[in-house]
């Protein structure tokens, strides 16, 4: 019932006339879900710091700090560009479908994340080399832009501008909510803006986003009942769209942008994942997936423009 109730609230929303500024007002002063708390922000920079280690695993560190840093779907929260200023990146560019961020949104990043990283208990602390400044009474794009961070949005016209000039493109759980028809060409012009050697890295939740928690949620699989037409006539709407695309998509779109897949990690199903599995009626068009593929929590990939 919580998941039909989220899709017809979505539905609802998106055939009213100014829905997505209603959205947006109900997020931010009824459910709060766009309050940057401490806990989220710090998983956001927990996943910074895995791309970052895996950068300096693999012997590219210096390609993120002395090269540019894209980071794609930036959203609400830029933490994992102020965690990268905070190492050292030189330039950032952040591109977005919708402007999102906004001064409000970014002086409360920059509190909740310093509150992150100047807490002395928080083990990353010797890896920083430079504090963001807190958000005044300044122009909230010059305030990025002092710290040598752009905000694109939207993005249409940007990724031409930037071809052959980044070096490293991070995403993280943006992917999932790209229309299915769009995301080929968007690897595409991800792989066109990389330099060669560039590196494009990603994590991608592969659950329910309609469900309620991801993990725990009865309800997580629930999107493979449904055939595409039923999926994009009754479920996914301008205000939340989720595309459902598994793994093995994933990959097979990497390799026909032009991309060298080097690193391609599923976050595995639990006994539990199986067992509610196992009493959803899967619809024909995801039969050819395997029983891991449908049921796996996660993605993250590190793709490389040869």
């Amino acid at each position: 019932m919580y998941w039909l109730a989220k899709v017809t609230a979505y539905r609802i929303l998106s055939a009213l006339p100014g829905g997505a500024v209603l959205y947006r007002f109900i997020q931010e002063r009824v459910t709060k879900s766009l309050v940057p708390a401490s806990e989220r922000v710090s998983q956001k920079i927990d996943v910074g710091l895995e791309y970052f280690c895996w950068l300096a695993n693999h012997g590219l560190r210096e390609r993120l700090i002395e090269g540019v840093h894209l980071d794609f779907g930036a959203g609400w929260h830029p933490t994992i560009p102020l965690l990268y200023y905070c190492l050292g990146v030189k330039r950032q560019h952040l591109l977005d479908v919708a402007a999102n961020l906004d001064g409000q949104m970014l002086g409360q990043t920059i509190k909740a994340f310093l509150t992150v990283v100047t807490n002395p208990q928080w083990p990353h602390r010797a890896k920083l080399g430079r504090l963001p400044p807190q958000l005044e009474n300044s122009n909230w794009r010059e305030h990025l832009a002092a710290m040598a961070i752009s905000y694109h949005a939207p993005y249409s016209d940007t990724f031409a501008a930037l071809a052959g000039s980044v070096d490293v493109v991070t995403s993280t759980q943006v992917l999932l909510y790209v229309p299915r028809p769009v995301m080929p060409g968007l690897f595409s012009q991800v792989h066109a803006s990389l330099k060669p050697g560039g590196v494009f890295m990603a994590t991608v939740h592969l659950r329910d986003i309609l469900a309620g928690n991801p993990h725990t949620s009865t309800d997580k699989y629930n999107h493979l009942k449904y055939s595409p037409e039923l999926w994009e006539r009754w479920f996914n709407s301008s205000i939340m769209s989720f595309n459902r695309f598994k793994a093995p998509d994933y990959r097979e779109m990497l390799e026909r942008a032009g991309f060298e897949v080097v690193h391609f990690e599923e976050e595995p199903a639990t006994t539990e994942d199986y067992a509610e599995l196992d009493r959803i009626e899967i619809h024909r068009c995801f039969q050819h997936y395997t029983r891991e593929e449908l049921a796996a929590r996660g993605l993250f990939f590190v793709a490389r423009k040869q």
